[in-house]
């Protein structure tokens, strides 16, 4: 049993918040706009639609090419360590001595440790790569799951300013789609602080504060 939350939860809910707090924040700034300078509710509503299909496709691909790539360069420091395992043993036994000895370990705690892991290719490769290059190879992030919901916490965030502008008329969907986007960011955080564990109204008005005075500064 997990007591810390899975690999796949972490990263997950960064792509969740980066996805929400975007969609959000980038369709009502530029549908409020739109709207201020055209006061065409038809183009406010196009242009919200298109925006949305476009940026959730290209956040989505965005992640996913960038978690991609972040997973690859791991794989090859993975392989590459699983090679000097397999063509320096002796050397990993140093390395060994060296990093258990600088954490405080005895000598004949390490001799334990060393007999252990060097008789393990696998184990020796995960303390090796963990100690030496910050890395689990059980923990690697992956790249589809992670598009899949950068772009659908994308398209429900940006849904939120745009849905007043399709069901009221364009001089009330105005404050109402600011409003609403304001409560929603607010919401969200509340949600991340319980998730994280964190004060839920704390962790709201960050993410409300933040957010909001970036949508400020763009309008």
């Amino acid at each position: 049993m997990e007591h810390h939350g899975s690999p796949a939860l972490r990263s997950r809910l960064r792509d969740a918040v980066f996805g929400t707090q975007d969609g959000l924040i980038s369709t009502v700034g530029a549908l409020t706009g739109i709207a201020a300078g055209t006061q065409n509710e038809q183009a406010v509503v196009v242009a919200g639609f298109v925006i949305i299909a476009v940026e959730s496709l290209s956040m989505a691909a965005g992640s996913y090419l960038s978690s991609k790539s972040q997973r690859e360069y791991l794989e090859r420091l993975l392989r590459e360590e699983a090679e000097e395992i397999e063509q320096e043993p002796e050397r990993e036994r140093q390395e060994i001595w060296e990093m258990y000895r600088a954490r405080g370990y005895t000598d004949p705690e390490i001799d334990i440790i060393a007999k252990r892991l060097m008789s393990n290719p696998k184990l020796l490769l995960e303390d090796m790569a963990h100690k030496e290059l910050g890395i689990c190879p059980g923990s690697l992030e992956e790249p589809l799951g992670n598009a899949l919901v950068m772009g659908v916490t994308y398209l429900v965030g940006g849904l939120i300013p745009v849905l007043p502008y399709v069901l009221l008329p364009l001089h009330t969907a105005f404050p109402v789609s600011v409003l609403g986007t304001l409560a929603a960011l607010f919401l969200f955080g509340g949600l991340k602080g319980r998730v994280v564990k964190q004060s839920w109204w704390r962790s709201g008005l960050e993410m409300l504060g933040i957010a909001g005075a970036a949508a400020l500064v763009g309008f």
